[in-house]
Formats: structure tokens, sequence, C-alpha cells
């Protein structure tokens, strides 16, 4: 049995007070203190990515001293995310200017030998270019597996690659058609996921091959179309003989699997009735599967060993009020990292031992600035949809305010994949600080609650999946929540375009609306990324889930629920924000929207950035940008 657990915290000499008055933009939102802490494999040393000067920059700390020491010296970029390829050497990727496109960087501990091994793509490019380590190879200190698609990008290639000098050697060159390799503990190359598109782009087949040895030839385990229940690969068991599965086949939510691939024999391990689950996290030191994440309202874990199952219980007992993961751990699991988060906090880091007895180390907060009691409470909530589809989400009021307030409507992206989950989030805490509701709802579509949920909404942009947006109004009005008279509408991508269908399908039910690197021509979204599509995929995809312009009942269904044919019907203030480098939803979607604007004399905002994408990255651009939304939103609501 776990003995009992030892909580040394170094608490901060300072009393909190809230405040009722707004807080600065820069408490929201700039950079934090620490991000993304690890531990070496060895557990010696500690890195995270911190500020240092104006740009996030990667820091080791070396657990002798808790010294920091800045190994990285970006001045104009932020390191983004970063891997340990040895107890001695970190990779680390920057981003080009917002096109996704990540350079691949390597820095010894103590910031010797910096090297950039691969270069980011500096076109804008709808999959961009990509070198990323997918295994870090323990025997040795030299090298590592990447995945790479620098020669086909939907179709990447495994390389063993020098992590001093960049130097690759091809290890598996993809055929054409697999989209995902998997290797045993080994190293093998065992498990792929296979593409095949129809000659005319109309389906799309996903097999997953699986293969006894590398010179084995391949079979098929599991297939599906376009639309059906799939399966995907998850991991091998300790001995490399079983295979770990994510599967929603015969069942409509994905649940995890224990799979024979000689006898085709399936076990059930875990499964929810109501959401999806994952594949499972493995130990480091002897690859045993260890727990099964999922979210219902909340995030959940199931513990699939008992050791760990035992550790979680301890932390929960000593941090109750928080949901506490571990993050990084030893490769000997005598050491991890876990963080602490909630919905009013983006989290506190500790040093977890596991022996000879636990104990846990407070290491730093993610923002020291942030105060849990002047953030308000979020709560998931759930309502009918007017066809009777059960839709669940979250409300979050401003604090000891419950009644007839000023609203956000504030849809997720996606759609077709991500949710909105609970936990901090620092645009709902910063609108609801500033006295606003904030409604966030999983519309038909989203990701989490199994096929049927994401697949009934096919085709729905601006119908059912809109519908669905619209009622979470009526329903927080019918509660007595919101005001009818203030209610704006916010969201990013595809939130983005619900913005725009929003003002300009039910204009009666906002008083104005933000559009964030959104969506505004269903027909100009389909050339962009059927132009970026050589092998099909994307277009057979495209048209079966979001429409075909080549059929004329798409057509028309695509030009009717495209906002940018409907700006007439707009009367409510509007802000619109961008970045010029965005791979995803370009800029000439802002564009066309600004000039139909224009042309019908109608008035806007706006904040384009030049070397932005997809949403703002660099700090100075996300405080302008929140500084421009508070105006905007005292002025219009």
């Amino acid at each position: 049995m776990i003995q009992k657990l030892s909580l040394a915290l170094l608490l901060l000499g300072f009393a909190l007070i809230a405040s009722a008055e707004p807080l600065p933009v820069e408490y929201f939102f700039k950079n934090y203190e620490f991000s993304q802490v690890s531990l070496s494999p060895d557990g010696k040393h500690l890195a995270a990515i911190a500020p240092v000067g104006k740009s996030r920059n990667l820091v080791v700390i070396d657990r002798t001293t808790m010294k920091p020491l800045a190994v990285t010296s970006l001045t104009k970029r932020d390191v983004s995310s970063y891997q340990w390829a040895s107890n001695s050497r970190l990779l680390f990727y920057v981003e080009e200017d917002g096109n996704e496109s990540l350079a691949l960087n390597a820095v010894n501990i103590d910031g010797s030998k910096p090297r950039v091994l691969t270069k980011a793509s500096r076109g804008i490019q709808l999959i961009p270019r990509y070198t990323r380590m997918v295994d870090r190879l323990k025997e040795d200190d030299r090298h590592v597996l990447v995945a790479s698609n620098e020669r086909k990008a939907q179709f990447p290639d495994l390389y063993r690659m020098d992590i001093y000098n960049g130097r690759k050697k091809r290890l598996t060159s993809n055929p054409g058609n697999i989209t995902a390799w998997g290797m045993d503990w080994d190293h093998k190359v065992r498990v792929a996921t296979r593409q095949i598109v129809a000659k005319d782009k109309s389906d799309a087949t996903a097999e997953l091959l699986y293969r006894e040895t590398e010179d084995a030839p391949w079979k098929v385990l599991a297939r599906s179309k376009l639309g059906e229940e799939g399966t995907g690969y998850a991991g091998f068991t300790p001995d490399n003989q079983s295979l770990y599965i994510v599967s929603a086949m015969g069942r409509d939510r994905l649940a995890t699997y224990l799979l024979n691939p000689a006898t085709g024999k399936k076990e059930l391990l875990f499964g929810h009735d109501e959401v999806d689950v994952g594949g499972p996290s493995f130990s480091p030191r002897d690859h045993r599967a260890l727990a099964i994440g999922y979210v219902t309202d909340k995030p959940q874990i199931h513990y699939l060993d008992k050791k760990f199952g035992e550790i979680q219980k301890a932390l929960d007992q000593a941090l109750p009020d928080t949901v506490n993961r571990i993050t990084s751990l030893t490769d000997d699991e005598k050491t991890a990292v876990v963080i602490a988060t909630s919905d009013k906090t983006p989290g506190t880091y500790y040093l977890l031992e596991t022996e000879p007895k636990l104990k846990l180390t407070y290491l730093a907060q993610v923002a020291e600035r942030i105060k849990p009691e002047q953030m308000a409470d979020m709560k998931p909530i759930s309502y009918k949809a007017r066809d009777g589809l059960l839709i669940h989400g979250y409300l979050t009021l401003p604090k000891d305010r419950n009644k007839n307030l000023p609203l956000i409507v504030h849809p997720h992206g996606g759609p077709y994949g991500p949710r909105d989950n609970w936990g901090w989030n620092p645009e709902v805490q910063f609108l609801a600080n500033r006295g606003y509701a904030v409604l966030q709802m999983n519309f038909r579509g989203s990701g989490g609650y199994g096929n049927k949920f994401q697949v009934g909404a096919w085709k729905q942009w601006g119908l059912q999946m809109q519908d669905d947006i619209s009622d979470a109004v009526k329903w927080a009005i019918k509660e007595g929540i919101a005001d009818p008279g203030r209610v704006c509408i916010y969201g990013a991508s595809y939130g983005g375009y619900a913005t725009m269908a929003g003002l300009t399908m039910t204009p009666e039910l906002y008083k104005c609306g933000i559009d964030y690197v959104g969506v505004v021509d269903l027909d100009m979204l389909e050339e962009w990324d059927t132009r970026h599509d050589r092998e099909g995929g994307i277009t057979a995809w495209f048209h079966r889930a979001i429409g075909n312009p080549d059929d004329p009942a798409d057509a028309e269904r695509m030009k009717k629920t495209s906002p940018v044919n409907l700006l007439a019907r707009l009367e409510d203030p509007l802000f619109i924000i961008h970045g010029r480098r965005d791979p995803r939803v370009e800029i000439k979607q802002a564009e066309e929207l600004m000039n139909k604007l224009d042309d019908l004399g109608k008035p806007y905002i706006k904040l384009i950035k030049k070397k932005e994408g997809h949403g703002f990255r660099r700090e100075e651009n996300k405080l302008e940008l929140y500084r421009m939304m508070d105006e905007f939103l005292k002025k219009n609501l």
C-alpha cells in the first residue's frame, strides 16, 4: 500500500485580494511564466518554456541547484514545444511566422552546440512540412527516429536522425498511401494506417495494417470507409505480441481493446456509454499500459495499473480542488511532474517522488499573477435542441451575478473532432471578468460524443449545427440568464463561420459579432482545400462532410449557407480578425468579406496581422486583439 502522502509546498508570502474592478488584459493574455515543464529521462534536470525577453524560450533547471538557465535566446519567434532527445540534449520546435511549419532545432542542456536540424517552410501550405521525433532510442544518445513529410505532404517517411548534425537515413519509404506508422518497443515498424481513395475521389477507405516482422507481408486488421466507425492503433504490449487499439467497430463510441493479431481475438479493456475514450499511456520503464483518459463533463481517467491508480488517489486527496495529472515520468518511474489545474487556474506544477514514499513538492505556478478566487466558475450545462437531441456545454457567469446578463455565445472551431472542455480558458475568464456570461456548446458534429453525433452533422453547416447554437441562446434567455437585447456571438475558425452565419441567418438573436479567422465562403474553402490535395483524401472527405460544388444540390446549399452571400441581412457591429499567413482559412476569406461589406456600405472594425496565422501567437498581437475586443464589447453590449 502507498504510504501517506507528504506535501511540501513553497507558499507565496502575500495576501490574495479579490477585486471587483476589471483586471488588465495583460493579466489574462501575457505569456505564462512556465509551461510544458518536464523531467529529463534520468530525472536530473527539468525543462520548461518560459518568457525570456519578449519571446518564449527553452529553460533548463539542474535539480541539484534548482537554478534556471535559458538555453535558447530567440528574440522574434517563440519556442512552441520541445522533447528530450537524451539526458543531455533537447529538440525544440520554432514556428515560421504563423504558417504552422516548424523548424526542428537541437541544443544541449547547458546551451552548447545549438543546431538547426531542419528548417521551416517559407510558403503557406494547407499541410505544412514537418520533421518530428517519434522515438527517443534510449540506447543511442546520438540518434532519434523521426517522421518527415518532406517528400509527400500527407504521407510521411521514417528516418534515423543524428541530433547533432541533422543528417537523416531513411528507414521506411512511404509507398504513397500510408498516413501513419507504428513501431513496437524494439523500434521495428510493424503497424501502418493506409488510405485508399476512389478514382473519382467520391470515397476513401482507411485500413489498419500489421506485420509480424519487418520482412513479413502486411495484413489488414480493420477497414472502414468515410463516415463509418473506425479503428486506430494505440501501442504494443510489452512483449510486442499484441496491440492496443481504439475502435468503434460494432459500437458508436470509441473504446480501448487488446487485440491479438495472430488470432483476431479482441478484448474490451475500457469503454464508456456516453463519450469516446482514448488510447492508453505507457510506462517508460517496462512499457505496461497505465491509464486511459476521456472527457465527460470534466476530464476523467481510468487506471489500468494499480500502482498509478493508488498514486492518483493520493494526489487527489492532497489536492482536492484541482484536476491532477502526471505529465512527465522518468525512465525508472521514481520521479514525475504533476500539474494541478481547474477552471479557475492554468495550473501549478509539482514534483512527485514515488519512492521510497510519496512526496509532493511545489515547483512553480504556470502564471503566478492569476488568483483563483478572482476567477469565475465554469459550470457544465445541457439543453435539448429543437429536434430533441441533447447538447452539452458550459456556462461561465461573472462572479456574484446570474440573471439578465449580457451574453457572449462562444462556439468552438473545427467543427468535426474538437469539442469544448471544462478547465482553464483565458478568453472565457477575461469575458466573465468584464461582466459577461459566456456560453459554450458542443453542437452536433463536435468530437468525443460518438460517430453518429459527429457524422450526423455532415453537410449541416448553417443548418442543424447552427440551430444548435441558436437553441443555446434561446435556452439562456428562457432560463433568465441572458438579456435578450444584449447577446453577442464570438468564435474562431468554424466558430468564426458560426458567428457570421448567426449574424446573417438569425440577426434577431444578436447585437454584435466577432469573426476570428473565420470561414465565410464555402466554395472558397473547398477550392483552397482541394487545390492542396494531390492524393484525393482531403477532397473525398470535404465533398462528403461539407459539400461538392460539382453536385447541383450541394452547390445550391453551399451558396445559401455561405455568410458572404447573405451580408445584406447584416445590421450588427462586426469585428474581423485574421492573420495573413493563415494556412487553414486563407486571408482571402477575410478580404472577400471586407470587400463586400465595403460595397454594401456596412461598417466594421478589423485587425489583420502580416506575420500571424490561424490564431495570433505573438504576445504583443494577442494583447492588441483583446484590448480591441474589450472596447468593441463595451461599446456594443
